[in-house]
């Protein structure tokens, strides 16, 4: 394999088209087309067909695709690597990242990083858990700031970044705004930003089921939505959980925190990447801008 036969099939492959292919490589439609049978002929396997829909993978074309991606991401980093080093402060760091993050830590750590290399292109992206462990995988993602998983991959590395408390955001004058204890708040709605999937090992059957109560019966399902949440939390009686420092963040929109007594789940978060993949000097100093910044703006008030 070669490295245009590579760029060829997953050019190909993410537009499910060879003229979208050749566009963005400059090149015509058939020496793309010639290319990706000079690959399949290397690999004695057909990788696409032809279909209504354009280009669809062959189950030997999915099996390809992100191994493909992984070894082009790589090659890119090892000559951004070697540029670095030698002074060329360009090249590119993506990051996925959450609302926690998102928020309060990281505008802090893109102007740290910027004063020091303003030429590499950084790219932010909001993900999923699910979203994260694939992007690492297959290169799209240096990194990922999200919260800690307790059973990790061995393909995979996590670091410690911070640990934070959850705390029940409401909007001001809220009609339960003075209650005190957790089971006060079991009859109200709430908003849950996890998929069913995830629900059991969700904060909120955490923090109910720690203090043996029952997890409230109305529920709100914004998956992934922190803007939904947001919206709804502060300007409706929905209520919802959020860490401290992001809670401390949005208050400025009409939200508060409830004076629970009770404690609530701790909130844990990492850098996660890549085991095999070593870090560009860019990517190692993005990090160390986010532990920076993430000290600095996330610590919990004493």
């Amino acid at each position: 394999m070669k490295l245009q036969h590579l760029q060829a099939f997953v050019a190909a492959a993410h537009h499910r088209s060879l003229r979208a292919a050749a566009r963005e490589l400059g090149v015509t439609q058939p020496a793309v087309t010639h290319t990706i049978r000079e690959l399949e002929s290397a690999l004695n396997a057909e990788l696409m067909v032809r279909s209504v829909r354009g280009i669809e993978l062959t189950a030997c074309g999915l099996a390809l695709l992100p191994r493909a991606e992984q070894l082009l991401g790589d090659m890119r980093r090892t000559v951004e690597a070697v540029g670095q080093v030698k002074g060329e402060l360009a090249g590119k760091v993506s990051v996925g990242t959450m609302p926690s993050i998102a928020l309060t830590a990281l505008p802090h750590a893109v102007s740290k990083f910027r004063n020091a290399m303003p030429l590499v292109n950084l790219h932010l992206q909001e993900v999923t858990v699910p979203e994260a462990l694939a992007q690492l995988r297959n290169g799209t993602l240096d990194l990922a700031a999200i919260h800690h998983l307790q059973t990790l991959d061995s393909d995979l590395v996590q670091t410690p970044l911070i640990s934070t408390q959850f705390v029940i955001a409401m909007r001001n004058g809220h009609p339960l705004a003075t209650c005190t204890r957790l089971h006060e708040l079991v009859d109200a709605e709430w908003i849950l930003t996890v998929g069913a999937d995830q629900f059991p090992h969700s904060v909120m059957m955490t923090m109910f089921g720690t203090h043996g109560l029952p997890v409230p019966k109305r529920l709100l399902r914004a998956p992934s939505s922190f803007a939904v949440t947001l919206g709804l939390v502060s300007q409706t009686d929905v209520i919802g959980c959020f860490t401290l420092p992001l809670a401390q963040r949005v208050a400025p929109l009409g939200i508060q925190v409830a004076p629970i007594e009770e404690a609530l789940p701790s909130y844990d978060i990492s850098i996660i990447s890549r085991r095999d993949l070593l870090p560009t000097p860019a990517v190692l100093h993005f990090i160390a801008c986010l532990q920076d910044a993430t000290r600095e703006r996330m610590a919990t008030p004493a």
